[in-house]
């Protein structure tokens, strides 16, 4: 009497039906590919990522008029606000969310504007309107109000 065992085999089954191992590895990929999809973010698609920051809901002193010369800007990171602020013309300060609405990355100041690092958008200083893309939104607005030389954001 034998006592061999068979193991399933791929090409053992004629019955037409799937294997479990078939089953089992396109279930597999299946997962792998959706990971990566997710990944990637299309280029004609804005992030919709809840943990994009918001306005603070009570005013927070960020800086001195001085920190922001004229046709300049800094990222702000203070009492649980993050934004950058700007002086887009003299007397005149903006502040706006820092994070890119192509895909969340952090904007930085350059020059009159806000620049993406990871896909290069631009967007105006004093606006806060897209200037080059794949961003196809501008960056949230944050009220900005001056007292005596601090810039209040909020």
């Amino acid at each position: 009497m034998s006592t061999e065992r068979h193991q399933p085999s791929d090409t053992a089954d004629t019955s037409g039906l799937p294997t479990r191992r078939r089953v089992m590895g396109a279930a597999g990929l299946a997962s792998v590919a959706a990971v990566g999809l997710s990944a990637c973010g299309g280029s004609d698609q804005e992030s919709s990522d809840p943990t994009t920051p918001q306005a603070p809901t009570s005013p927070v002193d960020v800086a001195a008029t001085s920190d922001v010369p004229v046709g300049q800007g800094l990222k702000v990171e203070k009492d649980g606000l993050q934004a950058v602020v700007g002086q887009p013309t003299e007397g005149t300060f903006k502040a706006f969310s820092p994070v890119c609405p192509h895909e969340g990355c952090v904007v930085n100041p350059a020059n009159k504007s806000y620049v993406c690092p990871c896909h290069s958008s631009t967007f105006d200083m004093a606006t806060g309107d897209v200037q080059g893309g794949p961003a196809t939104s501008g960056l949230v607005e944050y009220p900005v109000t001056v007292q005596g030389d601090r810039i209040i954001v909020g």
